[in-house]
């Protein structure tokens, strides 16, 4: 085992520290060809005022270090961190080192206040093993047309409605997962609650296939958030709507009485129907309760979300957990191939299997 040994000075930038360390890479690859390697870098100075590293050897361990060099050693070693290879080390080394991340690269990066405090917990090995499946997972779905196939195929969508639902949750799915990588969990947990109201809705609608309830739905929204609109856009829209509509006075009348779930009422026979009733409709074990966990850190009141958010890896792994259920569910609402079923299945179970090490 060949140990190789760095310390970044306390003048020493992220840039300088990481082209000595690869240098120091290509000159011992050479000098002992192939043999495995082990990394232990040590750092002075570069603390701020909460004695916490600052940004330039966050980025070079967590993200130079971690997600970069390790796969060129057996293990590395930095002050935050210490990870073994989980795979072969890899002794085909790039002749340069060119320092360059879209991230960083674009201007609007530099608008962003950094904060990697909830970053540790993605950061852990078997964390980032099961992370890095899922991401494979997102980007293989998210790059197929699929789900537009399947959507044109049903019959009782006549509009093609759901084509633009289903774009804007495969973009929450996007953010959502890009917020937790990013350790922005209270960001993550608000979108959790809109992915599972979009998962809700959508799967009363597929569970119906009924085109008159996927009508009552746009037109239920339509009229509901008119208020919202000028009073020439609101003239516009009820002048369209006599015209497809004979019956548009009883429609609007049926609308605007009642709150944003009245659409459903075809389905579910109560006067005021809450998102609640719409999840015990589905008949899924802890669908609303899982709705109220993430919603209470979207309401400014919920004390314990206020004391103590995020103060353990298990209060993590619980959001993680939430966060890659309803994500599944999702997918499997446009894609029911075979394949994404069997994929999603083995990575439910690698789910629970690391909720072992975190709960």
């Amino acid at each position: 085992m060949n140990t190789l040994y760095y310390r970044v000075s306390k003048n020493t930038n992220f840039e300088t520290a990481a082209r000595e360390i690869f240098d120091l890479l290509i000159e011992t690859q050479q000098q002992f060809e192939n043999q495995p390697r082990f990394l232990k870098v040590e750092i002075d100075g570069h603390l701020n005022e909460l004695n916490e590293f600052d940004n330039d050897m966050l980025k070079l361990q967590q993200e130079f270090g971690e997600i970069f060099l390790l796969q060129f050693f057996t293990t590395i070693s930095f002050p935050l961190l210490t990870k073994k290879n989980p795979r072969k080390q890899i002794n085909d080394i790039p002749n340069d080192l060119t320092i360059y991340d879209l991230k960083y690269g674009n201007p609007a990066y530099k608008l962003q206040i950094e904060n990697y405090y909830n970053t540790e917990f993605v950061l852990e090995e078997d964390v980032y093993v099961f992370l890095e499946k899922v991401s494979n997972l997102l980007k293989k779905y998210g790059k197929t047309d699929n789900y537009k196939i399947n959507i044109e195929n049903e019959e009782y969508d006549k509009l093609g409605l759901l084509i633009h639902w289903q774009s804007y949750m495969k973009e929450l799915i996007v953010e959502l997962f890009n917020s937790f990588v990013n350790g922005n969990l209270i960001s993550n947990a608000a979108m959790t609650r809109s992915l599972i109201e979009g998962y809700v809705y959508l799967s009363i609608i597929k569970k119906e296939r009924n085109p008159l309830l996927v009508q009552d739905w746009f037109l239920c929204n339509l009229i509901i958030g008119s208020k919202r609109y000028d009073d020439g856009t609101r003239e516009i829209l009820n002048n369209t709507l006599k015209e497809l509509f004979d019956s548009n006075e009883d429609i609007q009348s049926r609308y605007k009485k009642g709150n944003t779930n009245n659409w459903l009422s075809t389905v579910i026979a109560k006067k005021n129907i809450t998102f609640r009733d719409a999840c015990e409709y589905l008949e899924e074990d802890y669908l609303y309760k899982d709705f109220q966990e993430a919603s209470s850190f979207v309401h400014a009141q919920d004390i314990q979300t206020k004391l103590s958010p995020f103060f353990s890896y298990s209060s993590i792994y619980g959001k993680l957990y939430i966060m890659i259920i309803y994500m599944f569910k999702t997918l499997l609402l446009f894609e029911s191939s075979l394949v994404l079923k069997e994929e999603i299945a083995d990575l439910e179970l690698e789910l629970i299997i690391l909720g072992e090490n975190y709960l």
